[in-house]
């Protein structure tokens, strides 16, 4: 092949391509396996081997063959498509077995074997004439750059548009153009073509394969009723009779609901925050989720600012379409930043805060050291009062309990809430906590939240139905079968050495 801008192209896509499937099974795998850092461990480790039996196939076909042209590569890139595209139908009717991880592993090795069959071609293809070390390191830098090309632009930007299975789709499209650019004859880029339009059109069905692996992650046999999608992730969303329920990435996130008296997403916690910091001015918030905790923060009187850091963007659409927190998008004291919450406390720390409220997800998912970490809660210090109180999920975490002992003076257990501070906390008797309770109002017409003194006393006997535990009477056993340990950055203990796994 005398034209080399041709043989860069095919370089490009061979590794852009390759790529930008290995995202898509990343996601698809992160999200069956519940967002665990495995995950990623593991598409990774399939991949490459994959690409390496494929490219153990290529050169025994450059062996055989001294003169590969690019209607073998064209082949190539053919078949990959085709091979794709029937992974991808299949990995959709295994979506409801329970060992659909298992087979999908399988289902990577497959894809990337095919696409590693590409560059050991291109390779010969673009040095067979020209054997000199710029033409080759030319070669190696086109693929290089698109391997490097596609996680910027599928990651941060095609998955920001469109959903994961018309990307995956959109990529076998492009494979089969490319391969259309390879090949000679006519008659093959007629029946190519064909198949690239009728691909074109099956990109516009609607997204399935993600609730199918949705069906049972909430009830058996039970769908979500809508799954909002982009480049940060996924939101289920599930309707049962009463509430609308909601999960991240397939892990339970929580439920819109802020009645105490309903309680199904025990936002009796919520409630404990007034009653604990009753003056308290200036809020922050790590994790917007459904919304549901920083309503029941807007109710306090005497708040002047609530900050709420979410990385997720899509969160704002689920709380617009819902009137039980919707208002509080209305609410000029409620301030909502998308950032990392981590990254942006280290560049804000000039405030302070009285109360810290952190939307922890689960333990064992990925990433979450980093807001459990001793090094996290030390950079919280700076921005917090020595009267602030730091409250956050442990999700039954008992290094999370040890590792806030380690950091704060004093730490407490309501229900597997933990709730820390530089001074000691005690609740107040129940007259005190019911004049608390009296005084939340809605801020939009500043009407009581609670219409009588006999309802602000149920709601103080639901909160005072959990006591709250000082560290040192916390049994750890009663939910841990390890002695607990500090978390930090470095370890990442409750990802991986007592993270839940694939």
């Amino acid at each position: 092949m005398k034209n080399n801008y041709l043989i860069y192209l095919v370089s490009f896509f061979s590794g852009f391509l390759s790529l930008s499937l290995e995202i898509i099974w990343m996601r698809i795998i992160s999200f069956a396996g519940m967002s665990v850092p495995q995950a990623f461990s593991y598409t990774l480790a399939l991949f490459l081997v994959g690409i390496a039996i494929g490219a153990s196939i290529g050169k025994k076909i450059c062996r055989k063959n001294k003169k590969i042209d690019s209607v073998t590569i064209g082949y190539v890139f053919f078949i990959a498509s085709i091979v794709d595209i029937c992974l991808i139908i299949m990995a959709f009717l295994v979506a409801k077995t329970s060992i659909f991880i298992l087979i999908s592993g399988f289902f990577i090795i497959i894809c990337a074997t095919t696409r590693g069959v590409i560059f050991p071609l291109v390779h010969h293809l673009g040095t067979q004439d020209k054997k000199t070390g710029s033409q080759i390191s030319n070669v190696y830098f086109s693929n290089v750059f698109g391997s490097a090309l596609a996680p910027l632009l599928i990651s941060f930007i095609a998955l920001d548009y469109i959903n994961t299975q018309q990307v995956y789709l959109l990529i076998c499209f492009i494979s089969l153009i490319v391969s259309m650019i390879c090949l000679n004859s006519k008659k093959i880029k007629i029946s190519v073509f064909v198949v690239c339009f009728l691909l074109f059109f099956t990109m516009m069905l609607p997204e399935r394969i993600f609730y199918e692996l949705s069906r049972n992650s909430y009830q058996v046999d039970k769908y979500p009723v809508q799954i909002i999608e982009n480049k940060h992730g996924f939101i289920q969303i599930y309707k049962d009779k009463v509430d609308k329920i909601v999960f991240g990435a397939n892990v339970y996130d929580g439920k819109l609901n802020t009645n105490i008296f309903h309680n199904s997403n025990g936002i009796d916690r919520a409630y404990l925050l007034p009653i604990l910091k009753p003056d308290a001015e200036n809020i922050l918030v790590i994790g917007l989720s459904t919304g549901s905790w920083v309503k029941v923060l807007s109710m306090m009187p005497n708040i002047k600012k609530i900050t709420v850091i979410e990385i997720n963007p899509a969160y704002l659409e689920l709380i617009k379409s819902d009137p039980i927190v919707s208002d509080i998008l209305k609410d000029k004291r409620i301030e909502i930043i998308f950032d990392d919450g981590r990254k942006w406390v280290k560049k804000n720390n000039n405030n302070k805060y009285d109360i810290i409220l952190i939307n922890t997800t689960w333990h064992w998912r990925a990433y979450a050291s980093n807001l459990l970490s001793k090094d996290f809660l030390s950079i919280l210090k700076n921005v917090m009062h020595q009267d602030s109180i730091l409250f956050y999920n442990t999700t039954q975490s008992a290094d999370a309990y040890f590792t806030a002992s380690k950091t704060y003076p004093y730490v407490y257990k309501y229900k597997f809430m933990l709730l820390s501070s530089m001074r000691p906390i005690k609740l107040e008797k129940k007259d005190r906590i019911q004049e608390s309770l009296c005084k939340l109002v809605r801020y939009s017409n500043q009407t009581p939240i609670f219409s009588t003194r006999e309802e602000c006393s149920i709601a103080a006997n639901i909160i005072l139905s959990t006591p709250l535990i000082s560290y040192e009477d916390i049994i750890f056993s009663e939910f841990s079968n390890h002695e607990p340990e500090i978390i930090t950055d470095d370890n990442m203990i409750t990802e991986y050495k007592y993270g839940k796994g694939l």
